[in-house]
């Protein structure tokens, strides 16, 4: 039987769509619910998820990691030559390692979607934008996260040269140009912010810290440790370098603005295709040839055509000439000059040390093998430890904060996750919407009298999601109470009686680590889970605060809800809590002098 023809729509823009014949939708990206009038009476179907079995996903990983190293050191070669310098190659991994680890996972991701969708159905046609209108190089790491999450027309592109590059282009591609042509360059660029809320208060604050930044500056030694957005609160940073012996530098306000570099305003075309030509032979794989052919279009800007230019910021920067050490938990991946100006100074002997940024590290077998713990001396931990580079010490986010006191008869917070589309190597859209659907069941589920104390909290940029997490959640239940991100997370911890999360979240290991009631659920089981992380999170399983099920806990909310404190208070939970939290969310009572020692030894 002939398979029926059907149009190919690759993204949720419905100026590529086709709405008088059978169409096959790539994912589930491309039905947003808020244009489900739209979609839900066209002949349409959804291509079959790519990569969701746990086993493919660390195949995957394996592969790309395997790509990684194959193809780098060619990558950093040929900038070298470019720029002429001669930086070996984790000076450039620190530069260019997350940006490229991203591009190799969106390009597997693309890439097998694509062919799964192209071999299983019969394909019309599909439509594109013209790449003059849109074109497929990005900014900076920023830049790059936002089309990669956020830009249809850039994702169309990307999908559309895939397909030329894989030959699956059997079928005709209608090529239509788009009015408005976006700007790569968005936005003034600004890495750090140090207030969005212009009241009184801030404004004085914000002066205050201006006026001694200007004195501090003047303090500055050739050798003082350079510490930078450490997950500690601001006071924590200066009592450590303090403890250091150093003038306390306020590193958060410094910013940059790269709007007014002249050579950043358009990629250099023929450049990059000169560089293609060279980077580009004939692969065995697909991803490999797919990675090479596209790599020098999609390579951000600041690290071709604008890097001599960050370069020479970084290198004017008022930061210390030759720090003893330099510490970070965050700017390490999108602060692009801070990262030139830190690959430059750890080739010159300076130790350069990450602090733990959030959950999974230790814990998800997806999360090992990054680049951060890769290109520093010391990753510092929230107390775990697998190999000689990992230093065990506390759960950074809550040092010097008042533990939040929680209300016995308040509600029930229930957090969910933040769907971030295409950066997987899985078909994490679907995923989202099996996650969403088992959200409902743990709901559907508790008492009714219950259900009435729930409020649920989502994340504040949860409004760019495909799924309208609002939308949804109103049709189901229109007297759940839903927060849009907008209530600061400790209020409402503090109106609260029990913290629900619904997936592994950095927020549990917060909770946990203060004591405050919490129940976790999630329905991937233990797949993702490295060995040694088990044993710590089969003892929170063994005590219910873990439920493998949302219906297990629901039932586990609905037995304790009359009395928390009484289920929470019991030894064999706190037990657990206290065993959880000593290896992954640990505490100290006198946490900056600890630190101090972790940094100088």
């Amino acid at each position: 039987m002939t398979k029926q023809k059907r149009y190919l729509i690759t993204t949720s823009d419905e100026n590529t769509w086709k709405f008088d014949r059978p169409i096959v939708f790539l994912g589930e990206w491309c039905r947003r619910t808020d244009r489900k009038y739209v979609w839900k009476n066209l002949d349409a179907i959804v291509s079959k998820p790519y990569g969701l079995d746990f086993s493919v996903k660390i195949a995957d990983k394996n592969e790309i990691l395997k790509l990684e190293e194959k193809i780098f050191p060619e990558i950093c070669d040929l900038l070298n030559k470019h720029h002429d310098i001669k930086y070996d190659n984790p000076y450039w991994r620190i530069i260019l390692g997350h940006w490229f680890r991203l591009t190799l996972q969106v390009l597997l991701n693309r890439a097998n979607v694509i062919k799964k969708c192209i071999d299983i159905y019969e394909i019309s046609g599909t439509t594109s934008y013209n790449s003059d209108y849109c074109s497929l190089t990005t900014f900076d790491f920023n830049s790059a996260q936002f089309h990669i999450t956020d830009d249809e027309c850039w994702n169309n592109i990307l999908n559309i040269r895939i397909i030329e590059l894989l030959n699956k282009s059997d079928f005709p591609i209608e090529f239509i140009n788009k009015k408005d042509k976006p700007s790569i360059l968005k936005k003034k660029i600004n890495t750090e912010k140090f207030t969005n809320n212009h009241n009184l208060k801030k404004i004085i604050l914000k002066f205050f810290f201006m006026s001694y930044r200007k004195i501090a500056r003047k303090m500055i030694r050739n050798q003082d440790a350079f510490i930078r957005n450490t997950y500690l609160p601001i006071k924590e940073e200066i009592k450590l370098e303090l403890f250091l012996g150093q003038m306390p530098q306020i590193w958060k306000l410094d910013s940059y603005d790269l709007s007014s570099i002249k050579n950043f305003e358009k990629p250099d075309k023929l450049l990059r295709k000169n560089l293609t030509k060279k980077l580009v032979n004939k692969s065995l794989s697909s991803l490999e040839n797919l990675t090479r052919s596209l790599f020098f279009e999609l390579l951000p800007i600041c690290y071709l055509e604008g890097y001599k230019d960050l370069k020479d910021i970084a290198d004017k920067k008022s930061w210390p000439k030759s720090p003893k050490f330099i510490f970070t938990s965050n700017n390490y991946q999108d602060d692009e000059i801070f990262k030139i100006w830190l690959a430059e100074k750890v080739m010159c002997n300076s130790k350069y040390y990450v602090g733990q940024h959030g959950n999974s590290y230790g814990t998800n077998r997806l999360r090992t093998d990054n680049i951060e713990e890769q290109t520093s001396d010391k990753f510092i931990s929230w107390g775990w430890k697998n190999s000689t580079k990992q230093i065990p010490a506390f759960i950074f986010k809550s040092v010097g904060e008042k533990t939040v006191k929680i209300n016995p008869n308040g509600r029930l917070l229930l957090v969910e996750y933040f769907y971030k589309f295409g950066r997987s190597t899985w078909d994490s859209s679907y995923e989202f919407i099996q996650y969403y659907n088992n959200q409902k069941e743990f709901v559907k589920h508790l008492d009714n009298s219950l259900r009435q104390e729930v409020i649920i909290r989502l994340d504040p940029n949860s409004y760019n999601c495909f799924l309208d997490q609002e939308k949804k959640w109103s049709e189901f239940d229109l007297n759940l109470k839903i927060d849009l991100g907008k209530t600061p997370i400790k209020k409402l911890i503090a109106d609260s009686r029990l913290i629900v999360f619904s997936y592994d979240s950095t927020g549990m290991l917060e909770t946990l680590s203060q004591n405050i009631p919490t129940l976790v659920f999630w329905q991937n089981q233990f797949d993702f889970l490295t060995d040694d992380a088990k044993p710590y999170y089969q003892l929170l399983i063994d005590a219910e605060i873990i439920c493998l099920s949302s219906k297990l806990a629901a039932k586990k909310v609905n037995m304790v809800w009359d009395n928390i404190y009484e289920w929470w208070n019991q030894s064999d939970v706190q037990e657990a809590r206290k065993k959880f939290c000593n290896y992954y969310a640990k505490t100290s009572k006198n946490p900056i002098s600890e630190l101090r020692n972790i940094l100088l030894y």
